[in-house]
């Protein structure tokens, strides 16, 4: 099968970006060629490599997009898909790339059209958030305009029902390929008092992988670190990712004098967020709304603990996706005392147990790859039945 791929790629975009990237390699390691165009805003450290296309645009972080950004990303997918077209399929690899379907049907027609859904606009659109009642009509057109909608989580398909009011969806995990973790199993004991006075010579480490934007709450990271330090629990957090949060983040951690605490590195190649993940005990994510959030897949794989704020996406990973997980802790969205003493709570686990739970285990890739090349399968039959 010939497919373009509409979606971000590493260094842009977080985890969608390398859930679209593990996406497409793995479509073609199984037989398929797959063009993979990715807009991007800075030319920094771009990969480079056949199948993949690079295209400049200002792609939007909200329900909206520019005129701009639009007709710049359309005239260029238009112009990739005449020269290395006609395809069998177009994937469309987060929601923000729906502003792009008209101009992809001038081109690719009636052939079948497929969305990622990874939770971005849809969670927004089932809220109760103030939406402009036309340009939540103008997202629900493009929705419907799909052929098929693949929800990398079960609520979110839920919601497409619900909120879009179609039935063509599906639910497809992203096919995560990880690297085998060694879990540390030499934390000394850790008993704090009521006061948190008592601290452990070995630290609580934390990690916190997520782009430093509203949505993602990391100001809240800080001030649960600042808690738990003011209590005297030795505590230090790593974060990787960048964002608009980046500069009050830092204005916060050295107004609290908590520079040796925390510690920003800033964007971050995959593999490094792995390492840091390996080093770290608990990973901490303050989202108030997520899909099916990757980090807490990996963690969990890793058999790190796992704090979170109670959103239906992590909510589903730690309560449901890889059975319930013992050492996953959701609070309140917003409770960054109620996170503090989950946190601790975990530290008092890892260190009464003489050794670490085996972790469950992700899906299979290859298996995950196969049944979405089954998915497009069942929406090409339609299509040559009406040929002949």
């Amino acid at each position: 099968m010939k497919i373009l791929l509409l979606s971000v790629h590493p260094p842009h975009g977080g985890g969608s970006a390398h859930s679209s990237q593990e996406l497409a390699c793995g479509l073609r390691n199984i037989g398929h060629e797959v063009l993979h165009i990715a807009p991007y805003k800075v030319p920094n450290n771009l990969a480079q490599y056949p199948g993949l296309m690079w295209i400049q645009a200002d792609f939007p972080n909200d329900l909206s997009i520019t005129s701009q950004a639009l007709s710049d990303i359309d005239r260029e997918v238009q112009i990739a898909y005449q020269i290395h077209g006609p395809f069998d399929f177009v994937i469309l690899g987060r929601e923000s790339f729906l502003w792009h379907l008209p101009a992809i049907r001038r081109v690719h027609h009636d052939k079948p059209v497929i969305l990622i859904c990874r939770g971005a606009y849809i969670n927004r659109l089932a809220s109760s958030d103030p939406i402009d009642p036309q340009l939540r009509r103008q997202l629900l057109n493009l929705y419907q305009g799909c052929d098929k909608i693949v929800c990398i989580a079960r609520h979110l398909a839920e919601s497409i029902e619900r909120v879009v009011g179609v039935s063509n969806t599906v639910f497809l995990p992203n096919p995560i390929n990880l690297p085998p973790f060694n879990p540390s199993t030499n934390l000394p004991p850790f008993h704090p008092t009521s006061n948190y006075q008592q601290i452990a010579s070995e630290p609580i480490r934390l990690l916190m992988a997520a782009q430093l934007k509203a949505r993602k709450r990391p100001l809240d990271a800080v001030e649960i670190v600042r808690n738990l330090s003011l209590a005297g629990v030795n505590v230090h957090l790593t974060v990787c990712g960048d964002g608009p949060d980046r500069v009050e983040m830092l204005h916060r951690i050295k107004s609290y004098g908590l520079e040796e605490r925390i510690v920003l590195k800033g964007s971050v190649s995959r593999q490094q967020v792995l390492d840091c993940m390996n080093n770290a005990e608990t990973v901490l994510l303050c989202s108030d709304n997520e899909g099916r959030p990757r980090v807490l897949q990996e963690a969990i794989a890793a058999g790190k603990g796992v704090v979170a704020y109670d959103n239906p996406g992590s909510r589903e990973v730690v309560n449901e996706w890889l059975e319930r997980w013992p050492l996953g802790r959701l609070v309140p969205i917003g409770d960054i005392f109620a996170a503090g003493e989950a946190i601790l709570d975990l530290a008092r686990y890892f260190r009464s147990q003489p050794e670490p739970l085996p972790p469950p285990q992700l899906p299979n890739p290859i298996e995950v790859l196969y049944d979405y090349e089954s998915m497009l399968n069942t929406l090409k039959l339609p299509a040559l039945e009406a040929v002949f």
